[in-house]
């Protein structure tokens, strides 16, 4: 009988965990570029940051984070982590 892990022998699992590094390399690349989207969304302000417009008609970073978040299908709390 070949050797086993978990359910799957163990070439079915040494196949897995290749597939899994991929898909973990492709999340990773998916994340940095939603957090620079972010980023040029909104760039980093200092605390209390001023509109550097002037203009009154911007969103707040956190609504132009959260629109951006929900048109993309994620919670605002992630990309916010992102960004």
């Amino acid at each position: 009988m070949p050797a086993m892990v978990g359910s799957v022998t163990r070439d079915r699992y040494d196949e897995l965990v290749k597939l899994g590094r991929d898909w973990v390399a492709t999340m990773s690349g998916a994340q940095w570029r939603l957090g620079d989207a972010a980023m040029e969304i909104e760039p980093m302000r200092p605390y209390g940051g001023a509109n550097p417009s002037g203009r009154d008609d911007l969103f707040t970073v956190s609504e132009a984070i959260r629109m951006f978040a929900e048109d993309v299908g994620l919670a605002y709390t992630t990309v916010r982590g992102y960004r």
